[in-house]
C-alpha cells in the first residue's frame, strides 16, 4: 500500500483519470487512476505503454491502457513538479518500479511491479536532460493546449512530425505480477468488500456504489432489497437509499472485462453498455411500478421498509462507463420511462455518481439536487453525455 502526498492526493481527488511519479523511500513509484473498467483490464494483462512528452521545456506524461484494441485509454497530465520530474527520471533509470492502481474513489485497488522497455526509457531520458531546464509552476496557462497536442501524438505517432518541436516517446511497460487489494466499506450494521480482479464482476460494481453512498446514507441504504407481489419474492433493485429528501433506486450494470481482457473492439463493448442500460431501465420501470402498488419492501435481512413516495422516486442505472457515443436509443428510453412512472430516469456511469458525490460533499439533499440538475442538462441536450465537473481546488 502507497499514500500519496496531500498535493498528489488533492489533485487524484480533483481528476477523472490521471498519472504521477512521485518519489518513495526506495525510489520511485507510479500511480495510475483510471476507470474501474480499465483497471480491471490491466490486471488480467492487457497492453500497456507510459508515455512522455517535452514541448520546449514543458512536460506531459500518460498512461495508455489497451482495454479495447482499437480505441486505447488515454490517461494524461501535464507535469510541473520538481520533485515529479527527479522521480521520473528515477523510473526511467531503474527501468524496474512499482505501479499502484486507483478508482474513481481514489482508492487504491491493487498494484504491479512494472518493467519499462529500455530503450524508450533510455530515449525519453535525453528528452527530458537536463532535469534543470524542465519547467515548474503553475500549469493553468497551457496545460489544455499542450495535453491536445500532447494527446494527438499518443494517439498516433505519425502526429509527432506534424508537430517537430514536440518530443514525444511511447514506452511499452510489462506488468509482471498483479497484487489485488480487499477493500472492505463498512455501515451501520453491515459492510461489503471490493475487489477488483474478482470474477463476479456485477456484484462488485454493485458493492461499489453501495460503497460510495454509504456516508451519504449512513442509515438507510440498502443492498439487495426484496419487494413482495403475491405469494413471490424477488429482487426490487440492486441498491436503494432511502431519505427525506427524495429516495434513489440504482441498478448497477457491469461491462464484464476479465474474461475478455481487453480483446474486445470498442464497438462492441459500446453495444454491449447500451444493451445493460436498456435493461436496467426496463428493471427500475418495474420498482418503481412496484413502490407505487404499496408492495412490501424489505431489506435482504428481512427488515421492513417505510418508502416516503411524496416525491418523484430517482430511478438511476449505473453503468461502469459511458463512452463518449451515440446513446439516442437510451436516452428515449429513459424519457419514456419517466413519461410512463412519472419518476426521475438517470443514466450514468460509476465515474459520474462519485462525480456528483464529491460535488455534494456528504449530504444527500444536495446530491438530489445535483441529480436533477445533471437530469435538466440532459434532457435540454437530448443526449446523456452530460459530465459534471467540480470547481478548481474544490478539494483543499
Amino acid at each position: 500500500m502507497i499514500m500519496p502526498s496531500t498535493r498528489i492526493h488533492q489533485e487524484m481527488y480533483s481528476s477523472e483519470a490521471g498519472i504521477w511519479f512521485i518519489p518513495t523511500t526506495d525510489g520511485a513509484s507510479v500511480l495510475i487512476k483510471a476507470p474501474i473498467s480499465s483497471l480491471k483490464a490491466l490486471s488480467v494483462g492487457c497492453s500497456f505503454e507510459v508515455g512522455i512528452g517535452v514541448l520546449e521545456n514543458k512536460v506531459c506524461v500518460a498512461g495508455i491502457i489497451h482495454d479495447a484494441p482499437d480505441t486505447p485509454l488515454i490517461v494524461s497530465r501535464p507535469q510541473a513538479h520538481a520533485e515529479e520530474h527527479q522521480a521520473l527520471i528515477e523510473v526511467l533509470s531503474r527501468g524496474d518500479v512499482n505501479f499502484f492502481l486507483f478508482n474513481e474513489m481514489d482508492h487504491c485497488v491493487g498494484w504491479s511491479p512494472g518493467s519499462l522497455a529500455s530503450e524508450g526509457s533510455e530515449q525519453a531520458s535525453v528528452c527530458l536532460q537536463p532535469i534543470t531546464r524542465l519547467y515548474t509552476g503553475g500549469v493553468l496557462e497551457f496545460g489544455e493546449c499542450l495535453l491536445d497536442i500532447f494527446n494527438e501524438a499518443m494517439h498516433d505517432n505519425s502526429t509527432v512530425a506534424k508537430n517537430p518541436e514536440l518530443a514525444a516517446v511511447k514506452i511499452p511497460v510489462k506488468l509482471v505480477d498483479w497484487h489485488p487489494n480487499f477493500l472492505s466499506y463498512v455501515g451501520m450494521g453491515t459492510y461489503q468488500t471490493v475487489q477488483v480482479d474478482h470474477p463476479d464482476e456485477g456484484g462488485m460494481l454493485e458493492n461499489s456504489v453501495w460503497a460510495a453512498l454509504s456516508s451519504v446514507y449512513p442509515a438507510q441504504l440498502y443492498k439487495s432489497p426484496t419487494v413482495e407481489n403475491g405469494e413471490k419474492t424477488r429482487e426490487l433493485t440492486d441498491v436503494l437509499a432511502l431519505s427525506s429528501h427524495g429516495n434513489i433506486l440504482i441498478e448497477a450494470k457491469d461491462l464484464a472485462m476479465l474474461a475478455s481482457k481487453g480483446s474486445r473492439v470498442h464497438a462492441r463493448k459500446v453495444s454491449g453498455v447500451k444493451k445493460q442500460a436498456l435493461k436496467g431501465l426496463a428493471q427500475l420501470v418495474g420498482a418503481a411500478k412496484a413502490l407505487r402498488r404499496n408492495c412490501k419492501i424489505s431489506s435482504i435481512e428481512g427488515k421492513v421498509l417505510n418508502v416516503d413516495l411524496s416525491d418523484q422516486l430517482h430511478c438511476v442505472v449505473i453503468v461502469s462507463e459511458l463512452f463518449a457515443e451515440n446513446w439516442d436509443e437510451v436516452y428515449e428510453a429513459a424519457v419514456a420511462a419517466m413519461g410512463e412512472t412519472g419518476d426521475l430516469f438517470h443514466v450514468i456511469d460509476y465515474r459520474e455518481l462519485v462525480a456528483l458525490l464529491k460535488i455534494a460533499r456528504g449530504y444527500d439533499g444536495t446530491l438530489q439536487t445535483l441529480l436533477k440538475k445533471h437530469l435538466e442538462h440532459v434532457l435540454h441536450r437530448q443526449t446523456l453525455n452530460v459530465r459534471s465537473r467540480q470547481a478548481p481546488n474544490s478539494s483543499a
